[in-house]
Formats: structure tokens, C-alpha cells, sequence
């Protein structure tokens, strides 16, 4: 790993402004985990005939009580109970319109699975607990779903991919399994929870990276070479494939206030982004400005996909 010591660190650039084109278009291969911790609602409801669905109109089913203007983003029909009957899977959101046309971005995201067998319905709520602790419902610029058997038990399993938009490429994944409509995030007891005691911060980082990173935890003199000023740096590396290379993915730094303040006011490149601030202290989040690898090789296609599967802002969290 080549470390940065210059006091500007030419090849890194604030999350969310991603410049490399390999970085920023968002790449769905099997979505690998939700960076969200969502919340399941499950609301059967009595037999009723399947209502129609039509993806861009308004979602009415009175039995789950949905807002007003919650739309259909998506529908497939496909086994997902596990009883050999097609069943309904419907995506929706809440939009607003912004000058007479309907918002790209839907709010309130939901999975809604209307068994094919017993006509009932069961509702998912997509939430997640942000940085500052709070609980919020999911957003995402058109998202869709895929279905497909991503836990290998021969079932369905539904798959949600919600863009974020803006140039860093972010795109929030869900997988639910509804095996007997007993939906499930699959995923949410694979994710890997990284905690440094001494920074005060943890990262829940994705699924997909397990086998693909390792952590390096700096602090002190040692870590104001990496990063001027810092007193503590946490650099989260790629692993290539064949474990011979790495290359920074992200990495975290904790800035006294005061010298934050003088160094994101120097003159040159920022040095990255801020995620939080508490008890004096500024973490900030710092990432590649481009692909380190070749785009189209095996392990530019992997950095790419593992840097979308974060979202920091979701998955940081300070401890006390």
C-alpha cells in the first residue's frame, strides 16, 4: 500500500464527488446487502382478488392504509412463498410533484408481497437508522426490483436496488427473502461492524465486503504523517484477488476542531468530507477520486462495486 503523506493528498477527493466515470455510474451485480437496517410490517388481510398494478399510477389498497400519494415503482409477479403459486410483488413510494410533473426521487419506499395462494397482502417498510441515531424511511431516484435466489435455497428472493443519485454513484441495496411471507432481510446478520474505542466511532460496513478489505488503524504521531494535524486515521483497503496488493477504499480521519478549522481552509484540493462532529472533535471521510485498478478488470470491477455498496452517512455512527 503506497501511503499518502503529502499534505494535500492529490488522488483522494470528498465523498460524493466522485470524478471517475468507473466510480460514479452506479453497477448493480446482485446487490450484496441493505445499508439500511430496515423494519418489517406485516399486515395480511382478508381474501381478497388480486387488484391491478400499474407501474407510474397511484398504489389503492385499503387494507394497508397507504398515503395518498403513494405510487407503484415497480411490479413482478413471480414464486416467492415457497408454494409453487406465482405471487405479486409490488415496490412503492411516496412521490411529489414539482412543477406539474411527478419527482423522480420516491420517499417511503415499501415491498408489498400479495400471496398468490391466499390473496392476502404483507407489507415491508424499508427504514434505517441514520447517523445521528434517528430512524428514517428510505428514499431512492427510481429504484427497481429484481428477483432472483440469491440465498441458494431454491426460493425467490427480492431484491431492491434504490440509486441515490448525485456523482458519487451510491445505490442502497435490499434483499428480503418472504418464504411462507415471512419476510427477512438476509443480509442484516452478515454485515461486519467495525469499532475503534479510542477514535469513538463505528462503521457497519457492507456484506459484500467480507474477504475483500482490511482495516489499518493509525493514531498519533503516526497518524499525523498520513494525514496532517489528524490524531487518528483509519484506512479501509481493497485486498486484490490474489492478496499480493491493496488499495485505500476509504479512509477516516478525527481532526481537533481547531485544526480542522486551519487545514480545510488551506488552499488546494479538500481534503474530504465531514460525517460528524461531537465533543470537539470532526470526522471526516475521505475517498478515491478515481478507479486504482483497470475499470474492466476483475479487480476494478470489485473496487467499483464495493465502494457503491457503502453509504457512509447510513452506516457511521459515533460511540459514546
Amino acid at each position: 500500500m503506497k501511503n499518502q503523506q503529502a499534505k494535500k493528498i492529490p488522488l483522494l477527493a470528498m465523498a460524493g464527488l466522485i470524478c471517475a466515470v468507473s466510480i460514479g455510474t452506479p453497477q448493480v451485480i446482485f446487490a450484496k446487502q441493505a445499508s439500511s437496517t430496515p423494519k418489517a410490517v406485516t399486515q395480511p388481510t382478508k381474501n381478497n382478488k388480486s387488484s391491478n398494478v400499474e407501474i407510474g399510477q397511484k398504489c389503492r389498497i385499503p387494507e394497508l392504509k397507504l398515503k395518498e400519494n403513494t405510487y407503484v415503482l415497480d411490479y413482478k409477479q413471480s414464486e416467492i412463498t415457497g408454494d409453487n403459486i406465482q405471487d405479486n410483488v409490488i415496490l412503492v413510494g411516496t412521490k411529489e410533484k414539482l412543477n406539474g410533473k411527478l419527482d423522480t426521487y420516491a420517499r417511503d419506499l415499501s415491498i408489498i408481497i400479495q400471496d398468490g395462494k391466499t390473496k392476502k397482502y404483507v407489507k415491508y417498510d424499508w427504514i434505517f437508522k441514520g447517523s445521528d441515531g434517528k430512524m428514517y424511511r428510505e428514499i431512492g431516484r427510481e429504484p427497481n426490483l429484481i428477483i432472483g435466489d440469491y440465498t441458494g435455497n431454491k426460493v425467490n428472493d427480492i431484491i431492491v436496488t434504490a440509486p441515490q443519485g448525485g456523482n458519487g454513484g451510491f445505490v442502497d441495496h435490499l434483499i428480503l427473502t418472504g418464504e411462507n411471507l415471512n419476510l427477512k432481510d438476509v443480509m442484516a446478520d452478515n454485515q461486519a461492524l467495525y469499532e475503534n474505542s479510542q477514535a469513538k466511532f463505528s462503521v457497519k460496513l457492507p456484506a459484500s465486503w467480507n474477504g475483500h478489505y482490511k482495516v489499518n488503524p493509525i493514531s498519533g504521531a503516526e497518524a499525523d504523517k498520513v494525514m496532517p494535524f489528524a490524531k487518528h486515521v483509519v484506512q479501509f483497503e481493497y485486498v486484490t484477488k490474489d492478496n499480493k496488493d491493496s488499495e485505500i477504499m476509504m479512509m477516516i480521519s478525527v481532526f481537533n476542531k481547531t485544526d480542522w478549522s486551519r487545514l480545510s481552509n488551506e488552499d488546494g484540493p479538500p481534503v474530504g468530507s465531514v460525517i460528524a462532529e461531537a465533543d470537539g472533535m470532526v470526522y471526516v471521510s475521505t475517498t478515491p477520486q478515481s478507479n486504482p485498478f483497470d475499470p474492466k478488470s476483475k479487480d476494478g470491477k470489485m473496487f467499483d462495486q464495493l465502494y457503491q455498496d457503502l453509504n457512509l452517512n447510513k452506516s457511521f455512527e459515533l460511540i459514546k
